[in-house]
């Protein structure tokens, strides 16, 4: 079974829209973690979506990273899918794709997608982000999208949880530890991803202290060089 982990705050609509794309998945065994990291809108509407495969929980701390890792330990499936409250799988084999390659190897599944730019509900731009992503690669830039990667729950037995002082990071910080103890990046082949651009999550600019003070401690971490500043928007316009 996979256990989908789902944070939200304070944006029910989009957290149904990605609940959505899961329930239409072809792929029946999972269960959704929603955590949330609010004022308890995205708890009410997950539960009253009335699917007994979504579990809503309170956070036990503040901030995503930390919601991240209650939904861990609320999981109960062989393997952990990410999937942000804005973002959603638009090719509903997506989990038949993932479960193929955790059973045929061990490692982190990773999918290339798109970033959408959206504003009041209309899709005004979608940009296609599908990187081929290297241990080596990854010591430059983070080429994977968070919400199409997956992998086998006992990494978290073995790793940790996800990094709570990596805030910005967590999810390349992630990634890092998992090649770093050997696992292999299991790219797989075509779109299944998308991730919404929206007012919201477009903070770039107005936290770019805190966000280079958080690429600091990423690098100091792994000892990464030459890396610059940059999201996921910069990346596929760099591509």
């Amino acid at each position: 079974m996979f256990s989908v982990i789902v944070p939200t705050f304070n944006r029910p609509g989009l957290l149904l829209r990605a609940l959505r794309s899961l329930r239409l998945q072809l792929y029946p065994d999972w269960e959704a973690v929603v955590v949330d990291d609010g004022d308890g809108a995205g708890l009410r509407a997950a539960q009253e979506l009335g699917e007994p495969r979504v579990v809503a929980v309170r956070s036990q701390g503040k901030g995503q990273v930390a919601a991240r890792n209650t939904g861990l330990l609320h999981a109960r499936g062989e393997y952990i899918a990410l999937l942000d409250d804005d973002d959603w799988w638009q090719d509903p084999t997506h989990l038949y794709r993932v479960a193929r390659a955790l059973r045929a190897q061990e490692g982190l599944v990773y999918r290339g997608g798109y970033l959408v730019y959206e504003r009041d509900g209309l899709e005004l731009e979608r940009i296609p982000f599908d990187h081929r992503a290297t241990p080596e690669a990854l010591r430059k830039d983070n080429l994977i999208l968070a919400s199409g990667v997956a992998y086998p729950r006992r990494l978290h037995d073995e790793l940790g949880p996800f990094d709570p002082e990596m805030d910005d990071y967590w999810d390349w910080d992630w990634y890092l530890r998992v090649v770093g103890a050997g696992y292999p990046l299991l790219g797989l082949p075509g779109r299944g991803v998308v991730v919404s651009v929206h007012g919201g999550n477009m903070s770039y600019a107005a936290r770019l202290e805190e966000r280079k003070r958080n690429l600091e401690r990423l690098c100091a971490k792994h000892g990464l060089v030459g890396v610059e500043l940059k999201d996921h928007r910069i990346i596929a316009g760099a591509a």
